[in-house]
C-alpha cells in the first residue's frame, strides 16, 4: 500500500509540473546594455552548438549598432554584447540565413530612419567563421524607411532572397514601393529584383506558402491597409496583391506569423495590429482554408492595445503550436493550444511590462535537444515544411541519399520551412529541435534591457527529450540507471537526470523505476 502511495505521489507531482506555466513571471536574464532594441534572432553564429542572440538597435529613436551576445557555452549570455557593428543606423527588424552558402549563418537588417533621415532599406552582414563583418557586406541601392525584413526563396533555387517592408507610418501615407532582392550565386545586386506596383505602408513581411502550390508567397502587414498577399506564380511574384483581409482596412499591423493551430492541416495567419494609429489593438487569427489562403475576417482575437509582436512555437511539448504575443508598455503573453485552437485568455503573462519588439524561441541552455528527421518523396518539389520548429540546428539535407552543400538549400529556423535546389527524388532532412524552448524578448524601452525566460517545464520520464513519454524512453531510462556516461554520450543535450527523477528526491535510482513504469502505462 505504501509503495502504491509513493507512486501516486510521484505521478501527482509530475502532473502538477506538467500543468505549470512554461516560464517564471520575471526574466532569468536581463542585458546590461539598454538600447532601443528591435529586431532579434537566436542562431548559432559560431557553430559551437549553442544558440547566440543577435539584436538590432535604433528603431526610429537613435542611430545604434547591431550587437551579438555569444552564448558562454553553459546556456547563459553575458550582460554586455561580445560583438557590435562598426556602423550605426536606425535599425528595424532582422532575419538570419546562409546568404553565400558557406555554411555560416549571416544576418540581414532593415533600416527605418527617423522621419527625416533614411538609409538603404536593407543591409547584410556576412559571417566570417563565427564573427560577423564589422561593416555591412551589402547594401540596397533603394533608400526608404524600412521596418520589416524576411529571408525567403522566391524562385526555389535553394538560395535565400530578401523581402523588405517599407513605409513611414507617421508621415504622408503610401510614398514608397516594397522590394525583393533575389540571391544571385550568394550575393545580391544593389537594385531590387522585384518592386510592388503599389506603395502601401508595410511594417512586416512574411514568406508563407499561402495557396499550397509549393512556392512561397509574400504576406505584408502595415498601416492604413488590409493585410495583403502577393502570390508567387511559379517563381515570379505578383506586383499587385491578389488576396487581402476584409476586416481591418485601418489597421496598424506590425508583424505576422503563420502555422497550424487548429489541427486541420492548414496554416493559420496571425497579425499584431497596434492601436496607436487607429488600429484595432488586437492580435488576430485568420484560419487557413482547404482551397488555399485564409479567411478574410478574423476567427480569433485578443484585445491588448499596442500589439507589436507575434510568434508561434510548441512551448509545452505537446506537439501543438502555441502563440506568444507582445505589446508596447505591456506584458508578454502565452496562449497554449488545447489542440483545436487558442484560449480566449492567456495561460501565462510576464510579471512586468516592457516595450516588446521581437519574441524569439530556442533552447538556449540546451537541456532538451533531440535529433529528428523527415523524408519527402516528392519529385519536382522544392519547398517543404518540417513538423517541428524552430530548428535548433540543421544537421544534413540529402536528395536521393546524396548530401547537399549549404549552397543548395536554404531554410527558416523560425518558420520551419526548407527549400532545396535539386528537384528529383526523395528529400531527407536531419535536424535538431527542443522540447523545452526558452524565450528571448527585445525591448524598445532604453531604461530596460532585453530579456530571456528559461523554460521550466519538466516532462517526467522523458529520457530522450522528444517531449513524449513512451516506449522510446525505456532504453535511455535504463542507461541513466546503469551506465550514465554512455547515456550522456548518446544524449548529450538531454537532461535526463532532471527529467527522470520520478519521485522527486533529487537523484535517479532504482526508487524511480516503479513511478516510471506507472507513468509509462498511464499516460
Amino acid at each position: 500500500m505504501r509503495a502504491i502511495s509513493i507512486v501516486l505521489v510521484g505521478l501527482a507531482v509530475a502532473l502538477a509540473v506538467a500543468a505549470a506555466p512554461p516560464y517564471r513571471p520575471t526574466p532569468d536574464w536581463i542585458s546590461g546594455d539598454t538600447q532601443v532594441s528591435t529586431g532579434a534572432a537566436l542562431a548559432d553564429l559560431n557553430r559551437d552548438g549553442w544558440l547566440d542572440l543577435v539584436v538590432a538597435n535604433g528603431n526610429d529613436m537613435a542611430e545604434q549598432r547591431i550587437v551579438v551576445y555569444y552564448n558562454k557555452g553553459d546556456g547563459t549570455f553575458p550582460a554586455l554584447p561580445n560583438w557590435q557593428s562598426a556602423d550605426i543606423a536606425y535599425h528595424g527588424h532582422l532575419d538570419v540565413a546562409d546568404v553565400n552558402g558557406d555554411g555560416w549563418i549571416d544576418v540581414g537588417v532593415a533600416t527605418l530612419g527617423n522621419g527625416s533621415k533614411f538609409g538603404p532599406v536593407a543591409k547584410v552582414y556576412l559571417n566570417n567563421s563565427g564573427t560577423l563583418s564589422s561593416l555591412p557586406n551589402w547594401k540596397s541601392a533603394e533608400i526608404a524607411p524600412a521596418f520589416g525584413i524576411a529571408f525567403g526563396d522566391v524562385n526555389n533555387d535553394g538560395r535565400p532572397d530578401i523581402a523588405v517592408a517599407t513605409g513611414w507610418s507617421y508621415g504622408t501615407p503610401h510614398q514608397y514601393y516594397n522590394y525583393v532582392y533575389v540571391n544571385q550565386n550568394g550575393t545580391y545586386a544593389p537594385d531590387a529584383s522585384w518592386r510592388s506596383d503599389d506603395k502601401w505602408d508595410y511594417q512586416g513581411a512574411l514568406w508563407v506558402d499561402a495557396d499550397g502550390d509549393g512556392w512561397l508567397d509574400l504576406a505584408e502587414v502595415g498601416t492604413r491597409v488590409n493585410t495583403k498577399i502577393y502570390r508567387n506564380l511559379g517563381g515570379t511574384l505578383e506586383t499587385t496583391a491578389s488576396w487581402e483581409t476584409k476586416d481591418a482596412g485601418n489597421q496598424d499591423a506590425i508583424m505576422a506569423c503563420a502555422g497550424d493551430v487548429t489541427g486541420d492541416g492548414y496554416r493559420e495567419l496571425f497579425v499584431a495590429d497596434n492601436s496607436q494609429l487607429g488600429g484595432s489593438g488586437r492580435f488576430r487569427q485568420y484560419n487557413g482554408l482547404p482551397g488555399g489562403f485564409f479567411s478574410t475576417a478574423y476567427n480569433w482575437s485578443y484585445l491588448d492595445g499596442y500589439c507589436s509582436a507575434v510568434a508561434l512555437a510548441d512551448l509545452n511539448a505537446d506537439g501543438k503550436l502555441d502563440l506568444a504575443t507582445g505589446a508596447w508598455w505591456d506584458n508578454t503573453r502565452v496562449f497554449l493550444n488545447a489542440g483545436t485552437g487558442l484560449p480566449t485568455v492567456p495561460d501565462w503573462s510576464s510579471g512586468g511590462t516592457s516595450v516588446v519588439e521581437k519574441i524569439a524561441f530556442g533552447d538556449i541552455d540546451k537541456n532538451a535537444v533531440y535529433t529528428t528527421g523527415a523524408a519527402f518523396n516528392a519529385p519536382g518539389q522544392h519547398l517543404f515544411y518540417l513538423a517541428k520548429r524552430p530548428i535548433q540546428r540543421l544537421l544534413a539535407v540529402r536528395r536521393n541519399g546524396v548530401p547537399l552543400a549549404p549552397s543548395q538549400y536554404t531554410y527558416s529556423s523560425e518558420h520551419g520551412w526548407i527549400t532545396v535546389a535539386p528537384s528529383d527524388g526523395v528529400v531527407e532532412v536531419e535536424y535538431r529541435v527542443s522540447s523545452r524552448l526558452d524565450m528571448a524578448v527585445t525591448n524598445w524601452d532604453n531604461t530596460k534591457g532585453n530579456y530571456v525566460y528559461y523554460n521550466i517545464l519538466i516532462k517526467k520520464g522523458d529520457a530522450n527529450c522528444d517531449g513524449v513519454l513512451n516506449n522510446f524512453d525505456i532504453d535511455p531510462f535504463v542507461l541513466i540507471l546503469t551506465d550514465p556516461q554512455t547515456y550522456k554520450t548518446l544524449f548529450p543535450d538531454c537532461d535526463g537526470l532532471k527529467f527522470c527523477d520520478m519521485n522527486g528526491d533529487g537523484v535517479v535510482n532504482n526508487f524511480d523505476i516503479d513511478p516510471f513504469v506507472y507513468a509509462l502505462s498511464n499516460p
